[in-house]
């Protein structure tokens, strides 16, 4: 796309009939423009200055607006919305938004100009991706889509949003079981990992805590019945917890406070600000090693290497809601809102199902 420059226009002064005359020249439209502004004798080049910047004012305007509104989709996303929102995500949330971005809704409406994409051609992008994935995740394209369009509407870049009417296809393709540990499966995972090992997957699963958080605790977070998440571990780098309830105080259950204390004791293990869980180089060691060279190996051959620790952490917030944690408790202790504690990892097994509606049954009749 061509840029449309700024124009300064040329003031000069030009003798006509005897007299010394200001004479302006510009472009507009492609086009060069004149006019005598007036008699150097009367006007001061200042004052012509002032008239030739005037006369330039709407052009220059016109200009610039043309310029928005023949940005691209592409063009928009990378020079603008990207730039904007990178700046609020965390690492994690931004690899993971750039990445569906790009895929998703650059790599179709990337050449499209951004005051000439219609609802129908967003819609159809909506239909043809729920062919291929789940249902999340053309709700969060659906977002996504809504998201930029705001953001062109207040830049310039459109004069409206047609993203707002786009609406979810009712048959996405199916999304993955939403698994959750029995617990005799918890028995066997307990009896099959090392000690370290074990200490995570109780933090993850009995404890609700994410990956990264028990990743990057050191000795000195540990305090008495409970451990203080003061920073996550995310792709071999250090940051800020994911978010303000993410920064929190967890409660330990007994058992995991008893591992926690054993493991504690190992030699190597001396000083305040070592890493709780370190590797062989003496930083903490990474989710992807943890699970691939020491979870995994020994869950398989009990046929439990489905058990991630996405599965552990919903674990955590299903046998918690089961056992009649309020959902405001099991959120501040996950470090999540309520709202996505109840929808994204509580799963209501069929037991509780059934026992809701022998309940009802129950007062209603009485």
């Amino acid at each position: 796309m061509r840029r449309k420059r700024f124009q300064r226009g040329s003031l000069k002064a030009h003798k006509r009939r005897g007299k010394m005359r200001w004479y302006a020249q510009w472009r507009e439209e492609g086009l060069p423009k004149s006019k005598e502004l007036g008699l150097c004798s009367e006007m001061s080049r200042v004052a012509a200055e002032s008239m030739l910047q005037a006369i330039l004012r709407p052009v220059n305007e016109g200009a610039e607006k043309r310029e928005k509104t023949d940005q691209t989709f592409e063009s928009f996303v990378e020079l603008v919305y990207l730039p904007v929102f990178e700046q609020q995500w965390k690492d994690s949330t931004k690899d993971g938004e750039t990445y569906q971005i790009r895929c998703h809704l650059v790599s179709v409406l990337g050449k499209k100009l951004m005051r000439k994409i219609e609802r129908e051609a967003m819609q159809q992008l909506l239909d043809s991706t729920a062919k291929l994935c789940g249902k999340s995740i053309v709700d969060h394209l659906r977002f996504r889509l809504r998201s930029i369009f705001k953001l062109a509407v207040s830049e310039g870049v459109a004069d409206r949003n047609p993203a707002e009417s786009l609406y979810t296809p009712k048959h996405c393709r199916p999304g993955r079981e939403r698994k959750v540990l029995a617990r005799d499966q918890l028995d066997a995972m307990a009896c099959a990992l090392e000690i370290r090992e074990h200490v995570i997957f109780r933090l993850a699963t009995w404890e609700g805590m994410r990956p990264g958080e028990i990743l990057a605790l050191q000795l000195g977070d540990v305090d008495g019945d409970s451990v203080w998440v003061r920073r996550r571990l995310y792709r071999g780098k250090m940051g800020d917890p994911k978010s303000k309830r993410s920064s929190r105080q967890v409660a330990l259950s007994v058992a995991t406070k008893q591992l926690l204390q054993e493991w504690i004791q190992q030699p190597k293990l001396s000083q305040g600000d070592d890493w709780l869980f370190p590797s062989e180089n003496g930083k903490p060691i990474s989710r992807d090693n943890v699970w691939r060279r020491y979870l995994l190996p020994k869950l398989e051959p009990i046929g439990l290497g489905w058990a991630t620790f996405q599965v552990m952490r919903r674990t955590f917030a299903t046998r918690s809601k089961e056992a009649g944690v309020d959902a405001h408790t099991r959120s501040a202790q996950m470090g999540n809102t309520v709202n996505v504690n109840e929808n994204e990892y509580a799963v209501a097994s069929f037991q509780q199902k059934l026992a809701a509606v022998r309940k009802l049954e129950t007062a209603t009749i009485q």
